[in-house]
Parts: C-alpha cells; structure tokens; sequence
C-alpha cells in the first residue's frame, strides 16, 4: 500500500507554556508588592521547580517562599519574565533551574513540519539567554543560586544521545557562567548521573526527567550543603 500524496501545512503557532500561568503570577505578584510582603526566596524555573513542594523541604526555617516555576518553561521565556517573577519581588535569594526544554527543539518539530535543530546552536542560545539572566541578577542585592540540570534516561525519544551531551556542556558553560557574574553554583548533576556519565538514575526519577520524592530530597540537601541554602 502506498501513501497518497498529502498536502500537510502544519500548525500556524506555537502554544507558550510560559503564558499559562501569565495571570496567576501577575496577580500573586501584585498581591506580594502591594502588601509589602518580605520574600525570603524565589524559586524560579521550568516543571522541576513548579513540582518541588518546597515547604515541605524547607519548612525547618520560618521563611516565605515563592515557586515561580512554570512546566514547559524555556530559557527565554525565563529571561523573559526574570524582572516580574523574581527581581520586583525582592527576595533575599533568588533560586534558578531551567534549560532542559530547550532540548526539545532537537526533536521533530510538529508545529513547522520541520526537522529539529542542531545540539550546538541550541547550546549558545540557551547559554546566552541564561547569561543576559545572570547579568540582571548580579546588579541586585539578592543571593542568586544557579543550579545544574539533571541528567535524562529518556531513550524513548529521537535525538536522546544528543540531549545527553548538551546537558553535559550546558552545565559546564552554566559553571563558568556562575563564576563570572558571582552566583553561587549548586551541582545536582553528579549525585544524579549513573556510573555511565550520562544518564540519570532511576531510582530518583518518575519517568527519566522529573525527580520523585527521593530525587528532591538530594536535591533539597545539595541546596543547604553546597551553597548554605537557608532562604
């Protein structure tokens, strides 16, 4: 049987995860500004931060916590609404984990009918997004933490070799990164990686991305021993 020729145009946009929860920050912001609320730490990012129940990690210390973590987030939109969600807020620390939905872009995108665009200029352009990032962050007062993405185990997936080495050299950059601008680094990726040096342990993990209750709870500890982490 052979396929009839078919004209496909693929789809006219592409939906923003960051828009999602665009009027729910706007308004808990607002709220947080106008009360005058002192905010002892942002946590800001993509699904791993929006899923972290973080005051039931931290909630030994009396301390107000904000979760600015948005599924699907990307290191642009990031950028994008960094000003909004943690530097107006004013918080004494300021908590960053993003960058692994970048790589999505690896794989076959749907909505052009296009095929996905290659590890090394996904790299810089996260790398530079992450860096405009910092750059914000180093002229306020707050502490900011940089973290490392977690390794996958996502085989499932087309391009998941190549996902691996830019997780690799993504928190490499983000390192350096760290030590120009002054932020403190929290490494996550070598307690989470297998002895194979790329690929996330299971044990820690729901599915191969996002961490489960024993993979925060490393993370929660890597927080307060690397970097002090007590809001």
């Amino acid at each position: 049987m052979e396929w009839k020729p078919c004209i496909k145009p693929g789809y006219l946009s592409q939906v923003m995860r960051a828009d999602e929860r665009r009027m729910e920050f706007d308004c808990k912001n607002q709220v947080i500004m106008q009360k005058e609320c002192p905010v002892d730490a942002v946590f800001i990012g993509d699904s791993m931060i929006q899923m972290w129940e973080l005051s039931a990690y931290f909630a030994k210390y009396p301390l107000r916590i904000l979760n600015r973590g948005i599924g699907g987030d990307r290191t642009a939109s990031l950028l994008h609404r960094f000003r909004a969600d943690a530097v107006q807020l004013k918080p004494k620390t300021v908590v960053i984990l993003a960058g692994i939905n970048d790589t999505w872009d690896l794989e076959f995108d749907h909505w052009k009918q296009e095929s996905g665009r290659e590890p090394d200029d996904i790299l810089q352009d996260a790398l530079g997004n992450m860096e405009q990032i910092l750059r914000i962050a180093s002229k306020e007062m707050f502490q900011t933490i940089l973290c490392s993405v977690l390794p996958t185990c996502m085989e499932w997936t087309n391009r998941e070799q190549e996902r691996k080495r830019y997780v690799r050299e993504y928190n490499k950059g983000l390192k350096r990164l760290a030590e120009i601008y002054g932020a403190d680094f929290a490494d996550f990726y070598p307690e989470f990686v297998e002895k194979d040096g790329c690929t996330l342990k299971r044990e820690w993990s729901l599915e191969g991305l996002h961490p489960n209750v024993f993979g925060y709870d490393k993370m929660a500890e890597i927080l307060e021993r690397e970097v002090g982490f007590k809001g």
